[in-house]
């Protein structure tokens, strides 16, 4: 499984060369500029903001609200002048985002592996596997009947990680691998297995998808993000930037005529925080979840109270102090993997967003 890292100083690198920059600009405003009319609409633009979603990570346009709300924050960027968007301010606020962008890559590399069958067979026929394979049975088998259905055998391909060989199944071409595979196994999906017939075919299934793999291999780019509390520590630190994040999360509070916003949007409130942080959105990640729960219970957030802007203040610095002690003690580490379409492979090789 060979394997690269895009850690955002081949990017900056290739930003920061004015020949090379230029040579760039010069090529993407042509192809996205199809009327030939020397400056970009709206739907022009789809392609190049769609392809930096991607490299963020971001669902695809019309798929989430919030990645929705960041899309349109990309797009207001580029159109801030209402009439369509020249080369110059192409080239302008594109380098802004991606010098951005490799910032954030050299804080949060994305490794970027060739799967070729290679490892997931290497896996499969391991001691290794049997192991694993008792154990989804055992997570399938609800009602210890001792029984499961053939099909089942899909829902524990998922089990297996890319460190494994196996790219993830939520997109739609691993899907297809393992339908396949069945298909060659022979294996009918409502068949009932027992735990024996369970790891052999579960192991046959595996090693038939490792086959097509080194037919037509993968490019999967995965990255891992740590939450460790050092975040919280820099901006609480930073008396300017922690005021100005507080003004802002404050301002989105709904309040009355004396100024007082209630309680029960305290949460609200810290989930405006929580890019200052380095803290995910609500229900991102349950883990986080479980540690933000923990951590208002320092404060009384009785939803029938209220707060002013000092109170406000207050709450938001137990509940951010809270967080970074209980990281600190306990990091929470989130994967997150994704097959790279084939028309992208060599810009991500390349370190280039799209």
């Amino acid at each position: 499984m060979a394997e690269t890292l895009m850690d955002g100083r081949s990017l900056k690198k290739f930003v920061e060369n004015d020949q090379l920059w230029s040579k760039f600009v010069d090529e993407k405003f042509a192809k996205l500029d199809k009327g030939h009319t020397g400056k970009l609409k709206h739907s022009d633009l789809e392609p190049a903001i769609s392809g930096v979603g991607k490299a963020l990570g971001m669902p695809p346009m019309g798929k989430d609200p919030e990645a929705d709300h960041i899309y349109s924050e990309m797009f207001g960027e580029f159109t801030r002048s209402g009439e369509g968007v020249t080369k110059e301010t192409f080239s302008t606020v594109m380098r802004d985002i991606l010098l951005g962008l490799g910032d954030g890559l050299e804080r949060e590399p994305i490794a970027i592996s060739r799967l070729n069958g290679s490892k997931l067979e290497q896996w499969a026929r391991s001691p290794e596997f049997e192991i694993e394979a008792v154990a989804a049975f055992g997570a399938i088998d609800t009602d210890v009947s001792g029984h499961v259905k053939a099909g089942t055998i899909k829902k524990a391909m998922g089990r297996i990680s890319v460190d494994q060989g196996m790219p993830p199944q939520s997109d739609g071409s691993v899907s297809g691998y393992i339908d396949r595979a069945f298909q060659e196994v022979g294996i009918n999906v409502k068949q009932d297995l027992d735990q024996f017939q369970f790891v052999d075919v579960y192991r046959k299934v595996a090693l038939a998808v490792a086959r097509q793999m080194q037919n037509k291999p993968l490019t999967v780019a995965h990255t891992e993000k740590i939450f460790d509390g050092k975040l919280i520590g820099t901006l609480l630190k930073d008396k300017a930037a922690l005021d100005l994040a507080l003004e802002l999360a404050w301002e989105i509070m709904p309040k009355t005529s004396n100024g007082s916003a209630p309680k029960s949007y305290l949460r609200v409130g810290l989930d405006t925080l929580a890019p200052h942080a380095g803290l995910p959105p609500v229900g991102a990640v349950p883990e986080m979840d479980s540690v933000v729960n923990e951590s208002f219970k320092m404060i009384d957030d009785d939803a029938v109270g209220r707060v002013d802007k000092p109170e406000f203040d207050k709450c938001m610095l137990e509940v951010l102090g809270g967080i970074m002690l209980q990281l600190e003690g306990k990091p929470i580490g989130v994967r997150s993997s994704g097959v790279v379409p084939p028309e992208r492979e060599n810009s991500l090789n390349s370190g280039m967003p799209f």
